[in-house]
């Protein structure tokens, strides 16, 4: 097991921090974090941000000192390294993703931007009547899912238009905003896996209508009484927190 630390030497709510990494595992990274009491809300993807003031502690504890730019290195070598824009948060990350190629990951990335990657291949759209979640069921008896639509030739905003049409009837709202996206990162795909490598990134919209609003496609529900089929999406984690307000 390897555990680096850079120095603290990143300015954020009025102190400077360290970035904590594996270059094994994320599961090594969650063991050695949890033995020395860093809280899981610490962990941004690849990494832990972590105070100044836990630094020696975790140096002695055995973490490798190294300085920033050899952290990113061994980071990257080490192939956990997850890639994001400004004003993106990385939520969760899946090496080894089951229903992936194997050597494949799964990043699932809120953001605040305006527009989603470039590598964008499908669209979905979070839309909430009050604490209600618009829902499609899958062919076949596959469960709720979100409503979407592929991107093909077209700009996201284009379908995501369309989307909205389909099963509101009307265009989109102005209101509507980008929560995120999963993004697969497949450098060897199989003959079965469909969708363009070594990155595709599957957006996920969000809106809200008015009380009694109905939907020409889908069903309502509360999320609650659907959560065991809903946290299984791969989408969920940037959804689960209910509407924006």
């Amino acid at each position: 097991m390897t555990i680096w630390i850079d120095p603290p030497a990143w300015p954020a709510h009025g102190r400077l921090w360290s970035h904590l990494v594996s270059d094994r595992s994320y599961d090594e990274l969650h063991d050695f974090a949890a033995a020395q009491g860093i809280p899981r809300r610490a962990f941004e993807g690849d990494h832990y941000d972590v105070p100044e003031e836990r630094y020696a502690a975790l140096v002695g504890a055995g973490a490798q000192p190294v300085a920033g730019r050899d952290l990113v290195r061994i980071l990257r070598a080490s192939g956990l390294r997850v890639q994001k824009r400004r004003l993106e948060r990385v939520v969760a990350s899946v090496p080894d993703a089951a229903w992936l190629p194997p050597g494949s990951r799964a990043d699932v990335i809120a953001s605040r931007q305006a527009e989603p990657p470039s590598t964008t291949v499908v669209v979905r759209l979070a839309l909430w009547r009050g604490e209600e979640l618009l829902v499609v069921d899958r062919i076949a008896g596959g469960g709720p899912d979100l409503p979407s639509a592929p991107v093909g030739a077209l700009d996201t905003g284009a379908v995501l238009d369309h989307l909205h049409a389909v099963v509101m009837g009307g265009p989109v709202r102005a209101s509507t905003t980008l929560l995120g996206y999963v993004r697969n990162t497949v450098p060897q795909p199989d003959a079965d896996y469909p969708w363009p490598v070594p990155t595709a990134a599957f957006a996920v919209w969000t809106d809200e209508v008015g009380a009694g609003t109905r939907a020409l496609a889908g069903r309502w529900v509360l999320p609650a009484e659907v959560e065991d089929e809903l946290s299984t999406r791969h989408w969920w984690p940037l959804v689960s927190g209910g509407p924006r307000r």
